[in-house]
């Protein structure tokens, strides 16, 4: 089993501990990221308690999340096309080489 880290830190009003698998340097910046995401929000939204502050900065971090991995399965699907034309142009290439080698004996 992986080694778990419990990493504590203050957001908003509330005093958390998260468990996770990631080192404390990730944790800082994850936890940098999300005081600028807040802070960001509350500027726009200056009447927004911090519950309604929460929720859509996870719904904002699930849109990017969905996001990108829509474009992963994209560049997925792009990398399988162009590893089968790949495949086909050395498969054209191995039978003019054998043609050649054929013509040669």
């Amino acid at each position: 089993m992986a080694n778990k880290n419990r990493y504590k830190f203050h957001f908003g009003e509330k005093n958390l501990t998260l468990t996770t698998d990631k080192d404390n340097l990730f944790m800082e910046e994850v936890e940098r990221v999300a005081y600028e995401k807040y802070k960001i929000i509350k500027k726009q939204m200056k009447n927004a308690d911090n519950e309604t502050i929460a929720i859509l900065m996870a719904i904002n971090s699930l849109s990017t999340q969905l996001e990108r991995e829509i474009q992963v399965e994209d560049m997925e699907k792009e990398l399988e096309i162009l590893r089968a034309k790949q495949l086909e142009q050395l498969k054209v290439k191995a039978t003019a080489q054998s043609d050649d080698d054929e013509e040669d004996a």
